[in-house]
């Protein structure tokens, strides 16, 4: 017992006096996810015998990457981003180096075919419910709740024209085909959706009580969920298509300049501990792995109905549709 106090006291006293400076960086990452996060990610790296590695804060990488609108500057050793587009944009330029073994266990529909970028982690696109929805309405649960007329003005969605609600509206193209898709669409319209600029309009829209069903990224979803408003978070579409997941994309450039330090990097970065990790410090976020621990009111990708579409084919769709759906987006808002 003396013994165990004299080595606490001892290590308080080492604390104290300041511990050695950190190890000068091997390696960069170059991530637009949160940085407390990352930083405790990389500190954990280091501290368990990995490279050293510094955070670069980049913007995130959109869907401009893919047509070259807006491509990815050309820095960094490893690339984690919040959504896939630069990584997928980099892989069909064949930039990308094989992803590291650690990832393997992702499930297929979140890694790139050609082996190069993985998913570690990802959000949903889930429904946010006010607890002022009337007693005597089911609470909705998928899709085809939105158009009833009882929710005529009362739905908010975040304009397809960017980030995940884009992607999400172009994989309901793929699940669905054009026809039903345009249906939905004009469904919609007659029920006149509010088409708000973003995800976190959306969710103040839910909480400020002018909506009643919100459509949304689960990360915004969860601010709401943690915050003193009345609101429930469903996953839907269970009964049918899934729910959409939209995955990060970890992948590591060919012209890292460490690439040996890098390799090492991306192999740690891409395990289930950096997956749980995430799940557990940002609200919202989903594993894609089976059996990760996840925070109460977390549902895990692997215990849910996901829409399995490949993310190639949602950039794709998107190429096809962003056009269309910037021009649905502007005469929705322009109605009265």
């Amino acid at each position: 017992m003396a013994r165990g106090l004299a080595t606490f006291l001892l290590a308080a006293v080492a604390c104290s006096k300041g511990t050695a400076p950190p190890p000068a960086p091997q390696v960069q990452l170059v991530t637009d996810l949160p940085a407390p996060v990352i930083d405790t990610a990389l500190r954990l790296i280091a501290q368990a015998g990995g490279p050293a590695a510094e955070r670069i804060q980049g913007a995130s990488v959109g869907a401009g990457a893919l047509s070259g609108e807006a491509p990815r500057p050309q820095k960094g050793d490893v690339w984690w981003d919040a959504e896939p587009y630069g990584a997928i944009a980099a892989a069909q330029r064949g930039e990308l180096l094989p992803m590291p073994f650690t990832g393997n266990d992702v499930p297929a529909l979140w890694r790139d075919p050609g082996g190069t970028w993985v998913a570690v982690g990802g959000r949903a696109v889930v429904l946010l419910i006010s607890s002022d929805l009337p007693t005597e309405r089911p609470t909705p649960v998928h899709y085809a709740a939105l158009t009833q007329t009882w929710l005529k003005a009362k739905v908010a969605i975040a304009a397809p024209t960017g980030g995940p609600s884009l992607a999400h509206f172009a994989a309901l193209f793929q699940a669905w085909g054009e026809a039903r898709m345009h249906a939905w669409m004009k469904q919609l319209e007659g029920n006149a959706v509010q088409v708000l600029d973003s995800d976190d309009a959306v969710r103040q829209a839910v909480v400020a009580g002018n909506a009643l069903v919100g459509v949304l990224s689960s990360d915004e979803a969860a601010k709401a969920a943690a915050s003193a408003a009345r609101v429930s978070i469903e996953y839907p579409n269970q009964g049918s298509i899934g729910t959409f997941v939209w995955p990060t994309a970890l992948s590591r450039p060919k012209n890292a300049p460490h690439a040996a330090a890098a390799a090492q990097l991306a192999e740690r970065l891409a395990s289930r501990e950096i997956e749980q990790l995430l799940v557990a410090r940002v609200p919202g976020y989903l594993p894609l792995r089976a059996g990760i621990p996840v925070p109460p009111g977390v549902t895990s990708a692997a215990n849910l109905v996901v829409l399995s579409v490949d993310p190639a084919r949602i950039v794709a769709e998107i190429a096809r549709r962003k056009t269309e759906l910037a021009a649905w987006t502007a005469s929705m808002r322009r109605r009265p």
